[in-house]
């Protein structure tokens, strides 16, 4: 089945941000994985049923979207409040609260954001997502990101040929378009170096091009391992501007980083009933969560894994699975 409908079922009650819909966002996100990990196409309400955390009510939503190919609550609770503020959320840093905010003071289009109504004030990295909404909405096609993320190797590569650098997310899944462009780079350390200062220099040389054209969230601190660089990129002095992320880490964590940002949600999930945690740094046991806050960690837990995506795969017990065998559709 097609797990999307599920997904924007949920995103519905996310943007609606009752106390009640709190509930359901998190009754659908656990129930999301364990229907991504059925085995097989689900042909009954009681083969649904029998999914763990499957009721009744949800077990005929997955019917609905088997027999008809979509739900018609999506249809008819796309209403004016719930349509504005996912338009809202389009713009780059924009969350559900400050979207519903914008709303409940009175904006009802992106133009009223633009004139600044209702007392709406942006950041500078807002102020770029609202110039760029468009360009930033659209998916680009496969082709255009794989001419940009060889431009950029091939200039990374000339800084240091040591470096080890990949591309993630949709791409490396082998989609046929992607949302943004995802960027590991790390490198191995036998000779007594790091990657430490590369990304800073990579950056300013992207940027001195017309490669990357407006930084979004830029680094405090340019010299440690771990890094997060988001900005826009595009592709010749005429191509639409498209999301770029860039992450570094230790060279030790690669395999973890490439399975976070390629294969994410059933795994972390999966991670989660075994008792461990997934993150972008490896896969941890004993981990201890505060009672009254699971975000926050008491205890960061034990390196099980992290240098290659193969091992954690067989801690979790799940058989491997290339790139774009890791679609879920």
């Amino acid at each position: 089945m097609d797990e999307e409908d599920m997904e924007r079922t949920a995103a519905l009650h996310e943007t609606k941000g009752t106390p009640e819909d709190k509930w359901r966002v998190v009754a659908y996100q656990k129930m999301l994985g364990p229907i991504r990990a059925h085995p097989k196409r689900i042909e009954s309400e009681e083969e649904a049923r029998g999914i763990r955390g499957v009721g009744d009510k949800t077990a005929k939503k997955i019917m609905e979207i088997i027999r008809t190919g979509g739900l018609r609550r999506i249809s008819y609770e796309r209403t004016e409040d719930v349509q504005t503020v996912i338009a809202f959320q389009g713009i780059y840093g924009v969350g559900q609260k400050t979207a519903y905010q914008w709303y409940a003071n009175g904006c009802r289009s992106l133009s009223d954001v633009r004139a600044g109504k209702f007392g709406v004030k942006l950041s500078s990295a807002q102020r770029i997502g609202l110039k760029f909404y468009s360009d930033i909405k659209s998916r680009m096609p496969r082709n255009e990101a794989k001419e940009i993320f060889g431009f950029i190797k091939t200039i990374a590569l000339q800084m240091d040929p040591h470096l080890y650098i990949e591309i993630m997310g949709s791409y490396r899944r082998g989609k046929d378009t992607c949302g943004d462009i995802d960027i590991l780079i790390t490198r191995p350390t036998s000779d007594g170096k790091t990657h430490v200062g590369i990304l800073a220099r990579l950056i300013d040389e992207l940027h001195a091009r017309n490669v990357i054209t407006e930084h979004l969230t830029v680094p405090e601190k340019w010299d440690d391992l771990e890094l997060v660089y988001r900005g826009l990129c595009r592709r010749g002095a005429l191509g639409k501007r498209r999301r770029i992320d860039f992450l570094t880490v230790p060279y030790a964590s690669r395999g973890a980083a490439l399975l976070y940002y390629t294969f994410n949600r059933s795994m972390r999930l999966k991670a989660n009933k075994m008792g461990y945690s997934l993150n972008q740094r490896g896969l941890y046991k004993d981990v201890i969560r505060d009672p009254s806050n699971r975000q926050k960690k008491i205890h960061n837990g034990t390196l099980m894994a992290s240098e290659t995506e193969r091992e954690i795969f067989d801690i979790l017990g799940v058989p491997w699975q290339e790139p774009h065998e890791r679609v879920r559709s």
